[in-house]
């Protein structure tokens, strides 16, 4: 691969993950989002200065949740469509699936999650 291949793809992943039409965002291991897309905090009404920067148990209405997906993370775990209610800026609540798992370095420590947020559709 060439350097212009190389740089165009990473172009092409860059627009990839910011305009998806699901949902993601990167939380470091002191729960701060460090990254997320439009899709991620749109649907629940804040903008990107809002969101990003501050602590991911911020957004979840259920503190025991968040406090377990988190726990689970730490430990190495991978989530799939796990429940949560996240809290809008309106002040109501939107029922979510999360699928994450966590990126760690070489001492085991957690650099940050690699989540997924859909609305549920069951709810």
């Amino acid at each position: 691969m060439t350097a212009t291949e190389f740089k165009r793809t990473e172009e092409d992943m860059l627009d990839y993950l910011d305009n998806a039409a699901i949902g993601l965002h990167w939380v470091d291991g002191n729960t701060t989002i460090l990254w997320a897309n439009p899709s991620d905090y749109e649907p629940l009404g804040y903008t990107a200065d809002e969101y990003i920067g501050r602590s991911i148990t911020e957004f979840h209405a259920d503190p025991d949740v968040i406090n377990d997906i988190l726990t689970r993370l730490l430990a190495g775990e991978t989530l799939y469509n796990y429940k949560a209610k996240l809290l809008c800026k309106d002040g109501s609540t939107m029922s979510v699936l999360i699928a994450s798992s966590g990126l760690f370095d070489e001492n085991n420590n957690l650099m940050h999650t690699r989540c997924f947020t859909i609305k549920d559709p069951y709810a």
